[in-house]
């Protein structure tokens, strides 16, 4: 009995759920859908459509090209437009992603702009719609090996001043803060180079030295504009600095090294000729340049007569300019004639070594006495004994390998003993690596 009721139940309620108007209403709404996406799908029309901006693959991996040293340089993104047929539903849809475009490259077996042909298809296979035209067939794209080159950089002035120093000024040689640059792009453009000019502007009179921001200029050996080359350097790392100089009659002198304590207090008497030179010095620094160092003379050079070093013009290494157009060499004459000379032994308890590397160790490899020769005042060089005198080899700055090897040292004066020795005296050391 109660099954019977729970049946009628059911079909009533299916009964009055068609006399519901909102179960009427989506039963309605689901029909049309799909009667809507059968026609659509169906009935749709055949539509064309633009796809623009399709990039372009240049695959060289594995690549003729590249089995050849090949590269792209300059533009290597290229893009084009392609028109699709096909069902209005499937066409709406497609975008960049669904195409693709490729560049063939097996006939590029050389240097310089070649003509890649294009082949066009769909990502995935859909028999629904075709391409059929696309707004290019080929692009053109340059080949080249790579290179790079440093180069050397060069300052250059322009101005349309007539001079652009104060009267009784001159100016001196471009400094540049780096001298040369590396340089790199297709091999074929990289040769045209032949250097790179830092140009700078001046419009308006310099009363100091001055530095420049310049503005870089590629100079080719004939005359063209290189292209896709590539400078390994921020232009403001370089600057152009522009001395601005004055000429003044400086006296000429010496440095001394390795003097011993007491001739520091008392340099020893010497003559240079030309005792004085005309030199051009930096205007912002003429109160405090008042001499001209045309050269070092080390102590154990000089013997006990009188001794001549001469200092050849284009060796010396000095920050300002010598103007004087008869001056070639300095010839310095240091006399020490009036000095006696005596031999010591010294004992090899006092040989020494400065080294403060931690890359090698270096050791003494002798237990025989050196003998030095002693140049000094009379009157105080029979007083020096061996224990005023060390040996001294000093490895700070010299290129060391695993060896067993001589090393020249310097005989060192201790106290205020007015003497010094002469030559060079060489120590056995046993150099190993760390």
């Amino acid at each position: 009995m109660s099954q019977n009721n729970n049946s009628n139940k059911k079909r009533i309620s299916f009964s009055e759920l068609l006399k519901d108007n909102r179960f009427i209403l989506a039963i309605s709404f689901v029909v049309s859908l799909v009667l809507w996406m059968w026609v659509a799908i169906e009935k749709s029309p055949e539509i064309q459509r633009v796809i623009s901006d399709v990039p372009v693959q240049i695959n060289l991996e594995n690549s003729v090209p590249q089995q050849l040293g090949l590269e792209v340089f300059g533009n290597s993104e290229f893009t084009i437009d392609v028109t699709v047929k096909g069902k209005k539903y499937v066409t709406s849809s497609l975008n960049a992603d669904d195409i693709v475009v490729t560049a063939n490259t097996n006939y590029v077996d050389s240097s310089g702009v070649k003509t890649l042909q294009l082949k066009v298809s769909q990502k995935e296979s859909n028999s629904e719609y075709e391409i059929t035209s696309y707004s290019s067939n080929y692009i053109e794209v340059y080949f080249d090996t790579y290179k790079e080159v440093e180069l050397p950089i060069d300052g250059k002035i322009e101005t349309d001043l007539k001079s652009f120093v104060p009267d009784g000024c001159i100016v001196g040689d471009t400094v540049l803060s780096k001298n040369t640059v590396l340089i790199s792009g297709p091999a074929t453009e990289v040769n045209k180079i032949t250097s790179i000019d830092a140009v700078i502007n001046i419009e308006k009179t310099l009363d100091k030295t001055t530095t420049f921001d310049p503005v870089f200029k590629v100079v080719t050996n004939d005359g063209s504009t290189p292209e896709y080359i590539k400078m390994e350097t921020a232009e403001s790392d370089i600057t152009v600095t522009v001395p601005v100089l004055k000429e003044v009659v400086l006296p000429t002198v010496i440095d001394f090294r390795n003097a011993p304590s007491y001739f520091i207090k008392n340099p020893l008497e010497y003559t240079i000729y030309p005792s004085s030179v005309k030199v051009a010095v930096p205007v912002d620094m003429l109160d405090t340049v008042t001499e001209f160092v045309v050269g070092t003379v080390d102590f154990s050079d000089i013997s006990g007569s009188v001794n001549t070093f001469n200092f050849e013009l284009n060796q010396i290494n000095s920050a300002y300019k010598v103007t004087d157009a008869d001056v070639t060499k300095f010839t310095v004459k240091i006399d020490a004639s009036q000095m006696v000379s005596r031999t010591i032994s010294v004992p090899f308890s006092n040989f020494t070594i400065n080294h403060t590397r931690d890359d090698f160790e270096v050791a003494i490899n002798q237990d025989k006495n050196i003998t030095v020769k002693l140049v000094g005042l009379e009157s105080d060089i029979e007083n020096v004994t061996a224990d005023d005198l060390t040996i001294i080899v000093d490895t700070t700055e010299l290129e060391l390998s695993e060896s067993v090897t001589s090393i020249p040292g310097h005989v060192s004066v201790m106290g205020e003993q007015p003497c010094w020795a002469v030559g060079t005296y060489n120590l056995s050391v046993i150099v190993k690596a760390n």
